[in-house]
């Protein structure tokens, strides 16, 4: 039987000869045993520690902080946006009638990029960079939805900005501090963070095209919620052991919380957060990014005890995205259903 180490070598091997000059951290978590990787085809591997955009991986803090502050009875899932963003920011009844729930099921019916984002001039490299809090006031005020939630879902990265928004209201700190104080330091999460210290930079990966070429990172200032996230395999695998039961006991039961199905997307439901799937008979919870030059998975599987992470700093390439898939989900679901043969010894 193969050591936990050789199977996340052996299913990584097909994403490392496709993108040779890749950095790949991969990270198991079995019972509570961790074992990680880092890997690159060409070239001197990552250190394990080092730190990646999460990009759109940045939802399932965003649910996880909601339901910690649903856990701490300071927010219901129910909780409308009137209550929490002043009617002068937010005119339009029916949008503000939206529930933080819709906003997390993105079910909201907010569109998926902010319908003014190309109001202020523009840099590619880094497409949220100029979307200012002004630019984002100025979308709360105009928007009007021409039907009332729920609808069907549908993904939108302003929803999570919103919701984003909406929680460190409540919070009465900033996105990054609530995280920080709620989420990240009650699980020991000392490297995750929406804002790269300089102490953590020289542990900071640059992010890729797939053809190798080095990308600017992304930032997200009126949108952290959607986006903002940085953080390190070891750190993602304690989340991921915090939803299946290890952890500061009211995080732990905030994100039990997340992992319920609550609406359906196409062949898959979703939860507060997360793409829930069946594979081989088990419930598998599961969210992949493609954005700004990284690629990452995270996914767990209640049954089995256990969750995978991958961070790569390279994006895709045009056949992958004519598959309609992130280059590390293969390797992450192929990991998930793995598990049982290759426990943690």
């Amino acid at each position: 039987m193969s050591t936990p180490a050789e199977l996340l070598r052996s299913e990584t091997r097909r994403y490392l000869r496709g993108y040779r000059n890749a950095s790949l951290c991969v990270g198991l978590t079995v019972g509570g045993t961790h074992v990680v990787e880092g890997l690159r085809g060409k070239g001197t591997p990552p250190a394990p520690d080092a730190l990646f955009s999460l990009g759109a991986l940045t939802e399932v803090f965003t649910t996880a902080l909601l339901s910690v502050l649903v856990e701490r009875g300071e927010l219901r899932l129910d909780t409308p946006l009137s209550e929490l963003i002043p009617r002068g920011l937010l005119v339009d009844e029916a949008a503000g009638r939206i529930t933080l729930e819709q906003l997390a099921t993105h079910t909201s019916g907010l569109p998926h990029l902010p319908p003014n984002l190309d109001a202020a001039p523009q840099n590619p490299e880094d497409p949220f960079g100029h979307y200012s809090a002004g630019l984002f006031g100025e979308f709360l005020r105009s928007y009007r939805p021409s039907r009332p939630a729920p609808r069907p879902h549908s993904e939108s990265f302003l929803g999570m900005g919103v919701l984003g928004h909406a929680l460190s209201r409540r919070a009465g700190v900033n996105y990054g501090h609530a995280l920080r104080d709620l989420v990240f330091k009650p699980l020991g999460m000392g490297d995750t963070t929406t804002r790269i210290t300089d102490e953590q930079a020289p542990r900071a990966m640059s992010g890729h095209t797939a053809r190798g070429k080095a990308v600017p990172s992304w930032t997200f200032p009126a949108l952290p919620g959607a986006g903002a996230v940085h953080s390190q395999v070891g750190d993602v695998l304690r989340f991921l052991d915090a939803h299946l039961g290890r952890g500061a006991p009211e995080v732990v039961r905030a994100l039990k919380r997340t992992q319920a199905p609550r609406v359906e997307a196409g062949r898959a439901r979703w939860s507060l957060g997360w793409t829930v799937t069946r594979q081989q008979g088990r419930e598998v919870l599961w969210r992949s990014s493609v954005m700004g030059g990284f690629v990452g998975f995270l996914g767990f599987v209640p049954e089995a005890d256990a969750g995978v992470v991958l961070l790569a700093d390279h994006g895709w390439s045009l056949l992958d995205a004519l598959r309609g898939r992130v280059p590390v989900e293969a390797p992450g679901l192929t990991l998930l259903s793995s598990v049982k043969f290759h426990p943690v010894s």
